[in-house]
Order: C-alpha cells, then sequence, then structure tokens
C-alpha cells in the first residue's frame, strides 16, 4: 500500500491508499498510531482508478511526499537529471541504457525493460519477447491510470508502442464498438490529460487522435483543449489529429477540428503534422523544426492558408492541403496561395500539393512561374477541378516542369484528350480520372461532405 507522508510545523500526518479492482481502501491519521481506514466502491475499475489518481494528486498538491511505494499504482522512480540527458539526444540508446541501469538500481521493473527492448532491437529472442510482454503489461496500469483496461485487445481504444522500456507511439481512438463500452466513462480528453500528467508520457514520440466519439458530429476540441494544458512537451516529433475514415466512421465535413495552433508551444520540436476533419485553424504557426505539414479536409478556411503563408518555415519539405469545396468551408482563392508559391518563406520545401482543389486549373498555370517551383522535387495537384485547361497549362510549360521527379494529377476531371497530353511524360500520373466531376454548375472535388 503506497504511503505518503506530511511533516510541517506541528503537523505529522500520514495517508495508505491500496487499489483493488472496483475499490480502494485508504487509511490515515498521526504518524505513529494505526489511524483510521475506509473503503469505497465503485461501479467499474475505471471509475475507481480516476478516484485513486485524483486522490492521489490531491495530496502530492498539499505537500505529501511518497515514503513507501507499496507496489502501487501510478509509482515509479524518476531521475530529472537523467530525463534531461535523455532529451538533449533522445536519439541516444546508450543515455536510455543509463536511465534504466539507474531504475534497475533503484528496484523499478521499467529499468528492465529498457534494457530487453534495447536487446531485442539486436536480434529475436523469444524469451526475452515474452519477458517483455509480461512487464508492459505490469506497466500499463502505472503508465495509462484509469484507462488502463484500454489498451488491451485487439480492438482496444488506446494502443501504445514501448520503445526503450517507455511509451514512444500512442493512438487514442474509438471504434462504435469500443466508443459504446468506454466512451462515456473514459473520453479521449481524460486519457489524454491523465496519460500526460504520468511521467512514462516524458519521452512520447508520436501521439495520434482517432475518432473521439459517434455520438453525431464528432468534435477533436476537447482533445485539442487537453493537450493544451500539458505544458512543454519536448519528445513528441509527430502529431495526428483525426485518424479516421471517411465516410465510413464520420463524413470528413462532420469531424470538427478547431484551433491547432494552441499546440505550437505545447510541443515545440514537432517535425510533423497531419489533420483531418472540417474547421481547421492553425493559428499563429511557430514550429522552426516542422518538416512535414498535411491538412486534408473537404473545405480548408482561408485563415489557415494565411497562417501558413505568413510563417516562418525553415525546415518544412512537405506541405499538403486539401483546399476543398466553397460549399463545405473552403473560402480561399489563389492569391491566397501567392506567398506559398512565391516560397520566400520555405526554403527547404521539396513536396508541394494543392490538392482536391476547386481552382485547380489556376494553381496549374500559376506553379509555371512560381518562385518555388525551381527547388521542388514533386507537385501533387491530384483529386480537383483540374480539367483540360489546366492539362494544357502544363503542357505548355512543359519545361519548367521537366527537372520534377513526379506530378500527380489523378483523380481529377480530365477528359481522354486531355489525358493525352502527358502520354509521354515519364513524371506524369494522370490515372483515375473522373471527367463527370467537371461538367456545368455540378463541378466538385473528389472530397467534400
Amino acid at each position: 500500500m503506497p504511503r505518503f507522508e506530511f511533516v510541517e510545523g506541528k503537523s505529522s500526518k500520514f495517508w495508505e491508499i491500496e487499489l483493488q479492482e472496483e475499490s480502494f481502501t485508504t487509511r490515515w491519521g498521526k504518524i505513529g498510531t494505526d489511524g483510521q481506514e475506509t473503503t469505497k466502491d465503485f461501479d467499474s475499475k475505471a471509475e475507481a482508478r480516476k478516484e485513486y489518481d485524483k486522490l492521489v494528486q490531491e495530496k502530492t498538491k498539499k505537500g505529501y511526499v511518497l515514503i513507501d511505494g507499496g507496489g502501487g499504482p501510478s509509482i515509479g522512480k524518476r531521475n530529472p537529471d537523467l530525463e534531461k540527458a535523455i532529451l538533449e539526444n533522445i536519439d541516444d540508446v546508450s543515455r536510455f541504457l543509463m536511465y534504466g541501469g539507474w531504475l534497475q538500481e533503484n528496484g523499478d521493473e521499467r529499468g528492465e525493460l529498457v534494457a530487453i527492448q534495447a536487446r531485442l532491437a539486436n536480434g529475436a529472442d523469444a524469451a526475452l519477447s515474452k519477458r517483455e510482454k509480461e512487464l508492459i503489461a505490469a506497466l500499463a496500469e502505472r503508465d495509462f491510470g484509469a484507462a488502463a483496461e484500454m489498451t488491451q485487445g485487439d480492438e482496444s481504444p488506446v494502443s501504445v508502442t514501448y520503445r526503450l522500456g517507455f511509451p514512444s507511439d500512442v493512438r487514442v481512438g474509438f471504434t462504435y464498438d469500443s466508443w459504446e463500452e468506454y466512451g462515456t466513462d473514459q473520453p479521449i480528453q481524460d486519457v489524454l490529460t491523465a496519460f500526460f500528467k504520468n511521467p512514462a508520457s516524458i519521452f512520447l514520440r508520436s501521439l495520434t487522435i482517432g475518432m473521439p466519439d459517434f455520438d453525431g458530429e464528432c468534435d477533436f476540441a476537447p482533445a485539442i483543449s487537453a493537450l493544451a494544458k500539458v505544458g512543454k512537451h519536448e519528445a513528441l516529433r509527430r502529431l495526428y489529429i483525426g485518424d479516421f475514415e471517411y465516410p465510413d466512421d464520420t463524413e470528413i465535413s462532420w469531424a470538427q477540428v478547431g484551433d491547432v495552433g494552441k499546440l505550437w508551444a505545447v510541443f515545440p520540436n514537432l517535425e510533423q503534422l497531419e489533420v483531418q476533419g472540417a474547421a481547421i485553424g492553425l493559428g499563429k504557426i511557430n514550429a522552426p523544426k516542422l518538416k512535414h505539414l498535411e491538412l486534408r479536409t473537404g473545405g480548408l478556411p482561408k485563415g489557415a492558408i494565411k497562417s501558413i503563408a505568413g510563417a516562418e518555415l525553415p525546415s518544412l519539405e512537405k506541405l499538403s492541403i486539401w483546399t476543398g469545396s466553397h460549399g463545405y468551408g473552403a473560402d480561399s482563392k489563389l492569391a491566397d496561395l501567392k506567398p506559398i508559391l512565391d516560397g520566400k518563406n520555405l526554403p527547404k520545401l521539396k513536396h508541394l500539393g494543392i490538392r482536391n482543389s476547386e481552382f485547380a486549373d489556376e494553381v496549374a498555370e500559376a506553379l509555371a512561374k512560381a518562385g518555388v517551383l525551381k527547388q521542388l522535387n514533386e507537385v501533387d495537384l491530384s483529386m480537383g477541378l483540374l480539367s483540360e485547361k489546366g492539362a494544357q497549362a502544363l503542357a505548355k510549360h512543359r519545361d519548367a516542369f521537366a527537372h520534377l521527379a513526379a506530378i500527380d494529377v489523378s483523380e481529377n476531371a480530365l477528359g481522354a484528350d486531355a489525358v493525352a497530353l502527358f502520354t509521354d511524360w515519364p513524371n506524369v500520373n494522370a490515372g483515375e480520372q473522373e471527367p463527370d466531376r467537371g461538367q456545368g454548375d455540378y463541378r466538385y472535388v473528389r472530397v467534400g461532405e
């Protein structure tokens, strides 16, 4: 049973708590006495664990100090100096091994997992793999608190990959069945809050957020707000918001994203950001290490494009945006893309995608004279309303595009004559056309609703 003590002035108190399935027992009183004891029952393991974590946090905030872990969940050893050293070079395995050795010396089973995973990286070993699974299962309750049971099973709403003893890649998101089972008691924002409060999250490198619910239009704002309160997290390199299948899980324009701009300060070392859904906002971008930015939507607000156009992105290598349909929130024009096409704030950009665009013909014409073109390796104009007019613009300026390794104009509205313009272009993908999407007043991009 974990024991906490508070000694200050004339106060000399202890507090103990033990979690048992769907209940926990607390004991408290003056140090040196047996104190008082009470047991509280709950309707589920998740509810008991949630209240357990809440009480532990309340006591530590009041100044109670852990004296004996007692094998209880959420208790682990920490070494701030070694953690700092790892964050300075998170790819250095030797720094993890040093931390793992310290953990083992201090009786923390995570240290054994660090050593085992380092050895498994050099080759398979059945016995070590078995022990690895045992340790990960044992650490799940400590690392994920009330959501520990959500990490178990093939259809689990929380999936986690451990690297060198710590969660490295986490995905949180429901299927319809798992939402029915867990969603009401353990919404995504609560899972994220509990996990990031846990020291085990310190070395998380990749976070994916899937479906937050199946109750009408899904809303990612609560999850984003939870992340915004995490504080500075230096290890995260990849963030994917909106990992769902459309239209099977939900229509892309029914999934409300909101302001992702709250997260730039939280994850200062972010290298890859993917966002899928509607009403995407990026705020004022401050992402000096960002290499990959991808926005998939049925209608991209002009404000998001202006955020990119007005930002200094010295490391960005891949930019892919779906401008979408005016019927689903798109309100941008070619002029809004001009700073991006000039490329002055994108010195390392190699891949530019202006996809799912109603004004793909205008983009094709503008690209031929764009300042950014010479530095690009790939251009993606797929899924939009590129017509014969746009195809002729590309063909007219063929020499300007000759250096590109790939030009993607697939899934557009090109007819057979327009596709024929690219017959002898070795670098063009013009497959899967839907010319009927480009006729009269019924022109629509590949993905809208």
